[in-house]
């Protein structure tokens, strides 16, 4: 019985250590700690206003100290909403477009100033899960069934209550503030649904990658959109959503598709899609502007389409691919006249991804040049 006491009070004293530990050199959840100044020359704009609205890609450079906590980032992506307002960029009818796991990264807000220090994901992923080990363990031993990858999985699920907050609030109060539909990129989440009054709302169980749009009074706007073809990175810790769901949200500017990143290169993705859908946004996360330019290993997760030339393997690049295979000629075929390809553009712990903008217009496709070390804004005017 003393064995059993004396372990009891050892245990408890060392949870009580363990909880103050975890909150030593955690900086202030009310401070911005980065802040973002949008140079003019970073504002790239297509056509002239002819008063029917515009797609607007936000690519703000992202690091891992501007996911310290929520003021800070929001600031940061606040300030290149702000310089494209000071444009004329931002209108009742504009529709603005983050990149795909713009949110994601939010598992590392409210953490030790250290982690935000760290040059490798890796570690950093470490000093976070070490500062919650209670909740990963949960989440881990928790995790469905089929699960492969559990580890990424845990990471992602232990702190998903207050990320899918934080992640609400920020895009809900932006598009609020600035009147505006917010395509708010991508977060994995697990089980994310909305309630009855139209709140998001998530539960233990699969995770998905999931984009949600926010209408100019800050709501959202159903559908969730949840990927459906998760590539192989993805698949160990994501569950494809269903093949059914419609994308299609009303805007201000006309009718607007989401499809995520790899979605836009599958004909399925596109089979709800009508004819009367004026615009389509992609958000995608990419890599360094190396594998852009290196030759395409062929479609990554699933099968390649029966369309596809799979002889263009090795033999074309990443970057040719994209515009061979994905948003610019399957929205064409769709009937889409507009359309948006976002990527993520930042240094997250040494994961730097150089992220491009592929712009649709009728039936001409842009690419623009990647962003490396800063941020860009886009700007196409629809008529």
């Amino acid at each position: 019985m003393k064995f059993l006491v004396r372990f009891v009070g050892i245990s408890m004293i060392i949870v009580a250590l363990y909880n103050v530990w975890v909150v030593i050199d955690v900086p202030p959840t009310f401070k911005v700690l980065a802040t973002t100044k949008v140079d003019s020359s970073a504002i790239v704009s297509l056509g002239n206003d002819a008063g029917h609205g515009n797609l607007l890609g936000i690519q703000s450079a992202l690091n891992p100290i501007h996911y310290s906590n929520k003021v800070t980032l929001k600031d940061n992506l606040r300030s290149y909403l702000q310089a494209a307002n000071a444009r004329g960029l931002i209108n009742a009818k504009t529709v603005i477009i983050f990149p795909e796991y713009i949110g994601s990264w939010l598992v590392a807000m409210e953490q030790k100033s250290s982690v935000y220090e760290h040059t490798n994901l890796t570690d950093a992923m470490t000093a976070v899960i070490t500062a919650n080990i209670f909740k990963f363990g949960v989440a881990y031993m928790t995790a469905p069934s089929g699960t492969k990858d559990k580890d990424k999985y845990a990471a992602f699920a232990m702190k998903a209550k207050p990320v899918a907050q934080t992640f609400d609030e920020i895009f809900s109060e932006l598009a609020k503030e600035f009147k505006v539909t917010i395509v708010a990129g991508s977060i994995v989440l697990p089980e994310p649904s909305l309630d009855e009054a139209g709140k998001l709302k998530i539960e233990r169980g699969r995770l998905y990658n999931t984009s949600i749009v926010y209408n100019p009074e800050g709501k959202i706007q159903a559908p969730l959109v949840k990927k459906i073809f998760p590539i192989d990175e993805e698949a160990g810790f994501t569950t494809p959503g269903d093949k059914n769901q419609v994308p299609v949200f009303t805007t201000p500017a006309g009718k607007l598709a989401v499809l995520i990143c790899a979605d836009s290169w599958y004909p399925e993705a596109y089979s709800k899609l009508t004819d009367d859908i004026k615009m389509i946004a992609v958000p995608s996360l990419g890599a360094v502007d190396s594998v852009w330019n290196a030759p395409w290993n062929g479609y990554n997760g699933f099968k390649a389409p029966s369309d596809v030339d799979t002889s263009d393997y090795k033999k074309i690049t990443e970057g040719e691919a994209w515009q061979k295979y994905s948003m610019g000629p399957r929205a064409g075929k769709a009937h889409i006249p507009f359309g948006m390809n976002v990527f993520f553009t930042g240094n997250m712990w040494g994961k730097k991804a150089e992220g491009r903008v592929l712009v649709l217009t009728r039936d001409a496709l842009t690419v623009l040049p990647p962003t490396t070390d800063t941020g860009r804004i886009v700007n196409q005017w629809l008529y």
